[in-house]
Order: C-alpha cells, then structure tokens, then sequence
C-alpha cells in the first residue's frame, strides 16, 4: 500500500464554508436536545426554518440537519446502553455533502 502526502492550504471562503455548516449543526444540536428530537423527520422540521438566517445552499442546511441527528442518535444509543454522556457538539471544522 502506498500513501502520498498531500498539502492543502484551504482558501479563507472554504474555511468560512467550514465553519459555517460546524455552527449549523452545532445550532440543530442545541435544537434537538431542548426538544428531545434525535430522528431525522423531527428534528428537520424544527430546525429547518432556524437555519433560515443562514445565507448558504439549501442542502447543506439538509445535510447539517442529518449530521446532528445522527450525533444525537448516538447520544441516545449510549444512554440506553448505561454509559454516561455529555452534550454532543462539533468541534472541528467539518463539510458534509453528496
């Protein structure tokens, strides 16, 4: 197996794009643990028109939704299974799209 190192400097409106979709999920997490909504149907409709205020493409909103509903799904599956958890959020920057 071979691996090439590959260097990437990212440009200032890719970082804004990062942390841009970071604060939406970090957003639709907030919304889903105040409302106790961790499947993707409901936490979609409450949060899809507070992601309004944000000026970027409407499938990234789709796909930030999708992102925290899978975080606090876990979240969830852990709690049953008897392990403490905290409040998910996200902390790197991040870019999830198809």
């Amino acid at each position: 197996m071979k691996s090439v190192n590959q260097n990437y400097e990212p440009s200032e409106e890719v970082l804004d794009l990062l942390d841009t979709f970071r604060t939406m999920t970090n957003d639709c997490v907030r919304i889903g643990l105040a409302n106790n909504a961790s499947t993707l149907k409901r936490l979609s409709l409450l949060c899809y028109k507070e992601l309004s205020r944000y000026n970027i493409v409407s499938y990234y909103k789709l796909h930030a939704i999708s992102r925290a509903a899978g975080m606090l799904a876990s979240r969830k599956k852990s709690i049953m299974r008897g392990v403490a958890t905290k409040d998910p959020y996200a902390v790197r920057p991040q870019l999830v799209s198809c």
